[in-house]
């Protein structure tokens, strides 16, 4: 999520006293699981990566790929959902036992610099869900969810006439997280339970403080505050 500059501004004065207390503060397991949700929340596109099956017919056994793929929010319980569409190599590799991840990193507003190695990264490694009936109710929560995600994606739902297609949850089984630079940032394993059970209150109580220090950073820089 991307606060608006005036409205950040406004929150600036009663923020930036407790910031300057906590601004060398590494954070906390708890609060980079915080982060993590809020990371799947605000993105939209990853990397799919898996693993060519020992019995590839090109030679490629054993080789990772990774693949830019959409997905989206749906659950409270932060495993995303992903539309699989069947010619796919990720899904293919999936389906033949090849262990799966998602990796998504933080894009901050082109107007802002910051240093993309300084930005949050998520690694989600776990399995896809049997397929969920399309004609389902969750089926078509799962629809209506993406598509509010990615419009575009419309064309090619599950009863397209262009690809087979289905939809799936990837399941999470363990988290990695790199918040940015390691003096600065919680870098390491997130706890499965600490990731699932993050709130949606939690998150927003988080995000918005790393925003408005983002917006002081950033003012500082223009300014040239020491």
């Amino acid at each position: 999520m991307h606060f608006p500059l005036s409205h950040l501004l406004l929150a600036l004065p009663l923020a930036i006293a407790h910031l300057a207390e906590d601004i060398s503060k590494v954070p906390t397991v708890q609060e980079a699981a915080v982060q993590a949700r809020e990371l799947l929340r605000s993105e939209k596109i990853g990397t799919l990566s898996t693993v060519f099956p020992s019995s590839d017919a090109s030679g490629l056994g054993g080789h990772p790929i990774g693949m830019m793929d959409y997905y989206a929010d749906c659950s409270n319980n932060g495993n995303p959902t992903l539309l699989a569409i069947k010619i796919a190599t990720s899904f293919r590799n999936a389906k033949n036992g090849a262990p799966i991840s998602l990796t998504l990193r933080e894009h901050s507003p082109s107007s802002e610099f910051y240093s993309p190695a300084a930005h949050h990264r998520l690694s989600l490694m776990g399995r896809l869900s049997r397929p969920i009936p399309r004609n389902s109710d969750e089926g078509r929560r799962a629809r209506a969810c993406f598509i509010k995600a990615h419009p575009d994606a419309r064309w090619w739902v599950p009863g397209n006439p262009i690809h087979e297609s289905e939809w799936v949850t990837f399941e999470v089984g363990s988290v990695y997280w790199v918040g940015g630079f390691g003096d600065r940032e919680f870098i390491g394993d997130i706890p499965i339970e600490l990731y699932r059970n993050v709130t949606f209150k939690e998150a927003m109580d988080e995000v918005i403080p790393f925003h408005i220090q983002r917006v002081w950073d950033g003012l500082k820089n223009r300014l040239r505050i020491k």
